[in-house]
Protein backbone atom coordinates (compact mmCIF):
# COMPACT_ATOMS: atom_id res chain seq x y z
CA UNK A 1 0.00 0.00 0.00
CA UNK A 2 1.55 3.10 -0.89
CA UNK A 3 1.88 5.29 2.09
CA UNK A 4 0.32 8.90 1.98
CA UNK A 5 1.75 12.08 3.75
CA UNK A 6 -1.06 15.11 4.15
CA UNK A 7 0.85 17.95 5.31
CA UNK A 8 -1.05 20.56 7.16
CA UNK A 9 -3.95 18.48 7.50
CA UNK A 10 -5.89 20.12 10.08
CA UNK A 11 -4.79 23.31 9.27
CA UNK A 12 -7.31 23.12 7.20
CA UNK A 13 -10.00 23.02 9.41
CA UNK A 14 -11.70 25.42 12.17
CA UNK A 15 -13.58 23.85 15.44
CA UNK A 16 -15.10 26.34 17.80
CA UNK A 17 -17.83 25.43 20.20
CA UNK A 18 -21.32 26.53 19.17
CA UNK A 19 -21.35 30.21 20.53
CA UNK A 20 -21.65 32.96 19.91
CA UNK A 21 -17.93 34.35 21.03
CA UNK A 22 -16.83 32.10 18.70
CA UNK A 23 -18.23 33.56 15.72
CA UNK A 24 -14.62 35.57 15.33
CA UNK A 25 -12.95 32.49 14.61
CA UNK A 26 -14.82 31.82 11.52
CA UNK A 27 -13.84 32.59 8.22
CA UNK A 28 -16.00 34.21 5.98
CA UNK A 29 -15.27 32.13 2.90
CA UNK A 30 -17.80 29.43 1.77
CA UNK A 31 -17.17 25.56 2.59
CA UNK A 32 -18.90 23.16 4.35
CA UNK A 33 -19.54 22.41 7.88
CA UNK A 34 -20.83 19.85 10.55
CA UNK A 35 -22.16 19.91 13.93
CA UNK A 36 -21.08 17.40 16.28
CA UNK A 37 -22.20 16.68 20.28
CA UNK A 38 -18.92 16.96 22.22
CA UNK A 39 -17.80 14.23 24.76
CA UNK A 40 -18.25 17.09 27.33
CA UNK A 41 -18.69 15.42 30.70
CA UNK A 42 -18.18 17.00 34.54
CA UNK A 43 -14.82 16.84 35.86
CA UNK A 44 -15.10 15.21 38.74
CA UNK A 45 -17.80 12.77 37.88
CA UNK A 46 -16.34 11.37 34.68
CA UNK A 47 -16.35 7.43 35.29
CA UNK A 48 -19.90 7.78 36.01
CA UNK A 49 -21.29 10.03 33.09
CA UNK A 50 -19.17 8.10 30.17
CA UNK A 51 -20.30 5.12 31.48
CA UNK A 52 -24.34 6.59 31.35
CA UNK A 53 -23.08 7.98 27.60
CA UNK A 54 -22.18 4.51 26.91
CA UNK A 55 -25.08 2.51 28.27
CA UNK A 56 -27.58 5.17 26.43
CA UNK A 57 -25.88 4.57 22.95
CA UNK A 58 -23.85 1.03 22.60
CA UNK A 59 -25.98 -1.63 22.64
CA UNK A 60 -24.80 -5.32 22.43
CA UNK A 61 -25.28 -7.21 19.42
CA UNK A 62 -25.41 -10.87 18.91
CA UNK A 63 -24.57 -12.54 14.99
CA UNK A 64 -26.30 -15.31 13.87
CA UNK A 65 -25.94 -17.67 10.54
CA UNK A 66 -28.99 -17.96 8.77
CA UNK A 67 -29.89 -21.53 6.93
CA UNK A 68 -25.93 -22.34 7.20
CA UNK A 69 -25.79 -19.50 4.50
CA UNK A 70 -22.82 -16.98 5.15
CA UNK A 71 -25.28 -14.39 5.56
CA UNK A 72 -24.75 -12.89 8.80
CA UNK A 73 -28.30 -11.07 11.03
CA UNK A 74 -27.36 -8.26 13.33
CA UNK A 75 -29.74 -8.84 16.67
CA UNK A 76 -29.60 -5.81 18.96
CA UNK A 77 -30.58 -7.72 22.17
CA UNK A 78 -31.53 -4.34 23.95
CA UNK A 79 -28.74 -5.31 26.65
CA UNK A 80 -26.49 -1.94 26.90
CA UNK A 81 -22.52 -1.74 27.50
CA UNK A 82 -21.25 -0.07 29.96
CA UNK A 83 -17.36 0.65 30.82
CA UNK A 84 -15.05 -2.45 31.10
CA UNK A 85 -13.93 -2.84 34.46
CA UNK A 86 -9.89 -2.27 33.01
CA UNK A 87 -11.33 1.00 31.83
CA UNK A 88 -13.33 2.55 34.83
CA UNK A 89 -10.40 1.73 37.00
CA UNK A 90 -7.76 3.92 34.60
CA UNK A 91 -10.91 7.01 34.65
CA UNK A 92 -11.18 6.80 38.33
CA UNK A 93 -7.64 6.64 38.49
CA UNK A 94 -7.03 9.88 36.87
CA UNK A 95 -7.70 12.14 40.74
CA UNK A 96 -5.39 14.82 40.26
CA UNK A 97 -7.47 17.55 38.81
CA UNK A 98 -5.13 18.24 36.12
CA UNK A 99 -5.29 14.94 34.69
CA UNK A 100 -8.67 14.92 34.98
CA UNK A 101 -8.68 18.61 32.79
CA UNK A 102 -6.53 17.46 30.46
CA UNK A 103 -8.91 14.01 29.54
CA UNK A 104 -11.72 16.06 29.63
CA UNK A 105 -9.94 18.60 27.14
CA UNK A 106 -8.84 15.28 24.62
CA UNK A 107 -12.27 13.94 24.89
CA UNK A 108 -13.89 17.38 23.52
CA UNK A 109 -11.08 17.21 20.77
CA UNK A 110 -12.05 13.48 19.61
CA UNK A 111 -15.93 14.40 19.71
CA UNK A 112 -14.99 14.44 16.02
CA UNK A 113 -14.22 10.92 15.69
CA UNK A 114 -17.82 10.08 16.33
CA UNK A 115 -20.39 10.34 13.21
CA UNK A 116 -21.74 14.34 13.31
CA UNK A 117 -24.89 15.30 13.72
CA UNK A 118 -25.73 17.69 10.95
CA UNK A 119 -23.62 18.16 7.70
CA UNK A 120 -23.94 21.59 5.52
CA UNK A 121 -22.65 23.93 2.89
CA UNK A 122 -22.55 27.64 3.25
CA UNK A 123 -21.38 30.36 0.81
CA UNK A 124 -20.60 32.18 3.95
CA UNK A 125 -19.53 30.32 6.90
CA UNK A 126 -19.52 32.77 9.81
CA UNK A 127 -23.02 34.19 8.46
CA UNK A 128 -24.68 30.51 8.60
CA UNK A 129 -23.02 29.52 11.89
CA UNK A 130 -24.70 32.61 13.20
CA UNK A 131 -28.28 31.16 11.44
CA UNK A 132 -27.82 27.96 13.14
CA UNK A 133 -27.75 29.85 16.44
CA UNK A 134 -30.42 32.41 16.23
CA UNK A 135 -32.71 31.49 13.96
CA UNK A 136 -35.89 28.77 14.82
CA UNK A 137 -35.18 27.15 12.39
CA UNK A 138 -31.33 26.30 12.84
CA UNK A 139 -29.82 23.13 14.18
CA UNK A 140 -29.28 24.46 17.33
CA UNK A 141 -33.16 25.48 17.87
CA UNK A 142 -34.09 22.35 16.21
CA UNK A 143 -31.83 19.30 17.90
CA UNK A 144 -30.14 21.09 20.70
CA UNK A 145 -32.61 22.05 22.66
CA UNK A 146 -31.55 18.89 25.40
CA UNK A 147 -28.00 20.53 26.06
CA UNK A 148 -26.13 23.67 25.74
CA UNK A 149 -24.71 25.13 23.00
CA UNK A 150 -21.54 25.03 23.79
CA UNK A 151 -21.50 21.06 24.36
CA UNK A 152 -21.96 20.59 20.30
CA UNK A 153 -18.79 21.38 18.54
CA UNK A 154 -18.88 23.56 14.73
CA UNK A 155 -16.25 22.30 12.46
CA UNK A 156 -15.74 23.98 9.31
CA UNK A 157 -13.85 23.51 6.17
CA UNK A 158 -13.73 26.36 3.61
CA UNK A 159 -13.47 24.91 -0.01
CA UNK A 160 -14.27 26.64 -3.28
CA UNK A 161 -18.57 27.41 -3.50
CA UNK A 162 -18.45 25.64 -6.91
CA UNK A 163 -17.86 22.06 -5.03
CA UNK A 164 -18.90 22.95 -2.04
CA UNK A 165 -22.52 21.36 -2.99
CA UNK A 166 -21.45 18.33 -3.78
CA UNK A 167 -18.96 17.73 -0.98
CA UNK A 168 -21.58 18.38 1.03
CA UNK A 169 -23.82 15.43 -0.98
CA UNK A 170 -21.32 13.00 -1.09
CA UNK A 171 -19.97 13.85 2.46
CA UNK A 172 -23.76 13.30 4.02
CA UNK A 173 -24.19 9.88 1.99
CA UNK A 174 -20.57 8.63 3.28
CA UNK A 175 -21.45 10.00 7.37
CA UNK A 176 -25.29 9.77 7.58
CA UNK A 177 -25.34 12.36 9.62
CA UNK A 178 -28.25 12.04 12.62
CA UNK A 179 -29.99 15.15 11.49
CA UNK A 180 -29.99 15.78 8.00
CA UNK A 181 -33.27 15.20 6.06
CA UNK A 182 -31.47 14.47 2.94
CA UNK A 183 -29.88 11.85 2.61
CA UNK A 184 -27.66 12.75 -0.75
Amino acid sequence: MEETVHDNFFNNFTVVTATISATNELPENSGVYAFYHAFDFLENNLSDHIDTRIKNTVFKTKFSEKDNRSKFIVDTCGESVGLSQKMDKFIKAVSQPKERRMLKNLLISCSILQRPDYIGTATNLRDRFIEHLERDDGFLSKYGNSRPNDEFLFICFPCPKNISRELESLLIQLCQPKFNTQRS
